[in-house]
């Protein structure tokens, strides 16, 4: 169930377009109805007040499957879940718009789009390439992984920490929380993120260059020093041969958005081969 719920999540990410799909439509109405009760400085109060606001909604879908006790039932709301939570929209039409304009050449639009994609990022002096490595892996990979490990609660807590983290925005340009709760979303997910940003730097070992990355991932496997954004951001660097020309712009996020994809293809192999072995429901 769970592979058959991931293939229709990312087949379906692409083709419904509509904002009630979107994760952003339903994060902004759950946060007005949260500031209905409490106050936002409430909710970014300290890190266990902004963790219990992500885990809320976890605890409402596990009591309503629990009330709903079978597997239809869960197959189809841990689907549509999935399907609101994988992917992000703004990010695949700001990559797209920054390739066209690369391709025309146009400097300005190039930075532009840089900026959308970047912004709110808290990127450590990493590459347009890394950045768009590490979108794919929070927005992509690491659902994935949580979503089969933990279940489909863990996977929206995830994705609400992720909006926290990355500091979404409404349709204003204005943040839904104080940068407090920014803050304490980063330092949950330092946590969260350490064993899933291990495993998908092995996956990038795995489907790039072996020998250059193994190395590196080696070295920081047990590092809790280093944060696991540039843990996996390096790996993946090292994981892929290439050179730039002068004046090309499109040349690393290209190879490494292509590498990202083919780790995507392994995780989804890897979870197919689990569930016909009995690891993975």
């Amino acid at each position: 169930m769970s592979l058959i719920s991931l293939l229709i999540a990312l087949s379906c990410e692409r083709m419904l377009q509509s904002r009630f799909w979107r994760f952003n439509y339903f994060y902004s109405h759950y946060i007005k109805l949260v500031r209905s009760f409490v106050s936002k400085g409430e909710i970014s109060k300290n890190t266990v007040n902004t963790f219990l606001f992500a885990l809320i909604p976890a605890i409402v879908v596990w009591f309503v499957l629990l009330i709903f006790d079978g597997l239809f039932i869960e197959f189809i709301v841990s689907t549509a879940i999935l399907v609101m939570c994988i992917g992000c929209t703004a990010a695949r039409v700001s990559y797209k718009a920054f390739l066209n304009a690369a391709m025309r050449g146009d400097e300005v639009a190039v930075s532009h789009h840089q900026m959308e994609l970047q912004q709110g990022q808290d990127f450590e002096g990493e590459s347009f390439g890394q950045t768009l490595v590490w979108l794919n892996y929070q927005y992509y990979v690491a659902i994935m992984l949580v979503f089969v490990i933990v279940g489909i609660e863990g996977a929206l807590v995830y994705r609400i920490l992720v909006a926290l983290a990355n500091d979404a925005k409404n349709d204003e340009g204005e943040s839904y929380l104080p940068d407090t709760a920014v803050q304490h979303g980063r330092q949950l997910l330092f946590y969260i993120d350490y064993i899933p940003s291990r495993f998908a730097a092995f996956g990038y070992m795995l489907v790039g260059h072996f020998s250059r990355a193994s190395t590196l991932w080696l070295e920081g496997l047990l590092n809790f020093n280093i944060t696991p954004r540039k843990y996996l951001c390096e790996v993946a660097k090292e994981s892929e041969e290439y050179k730039i020309e002068d004046g090309d712009l499109t040349a690393e996020p290209a190879l490494l958005v292509r590498l990202a994809k083919r780790n995507v293809l392994l995780l989804l192999a890897s979870i197919a081969f689990m569930t016909l072995a009995g690891v993975v429901s």
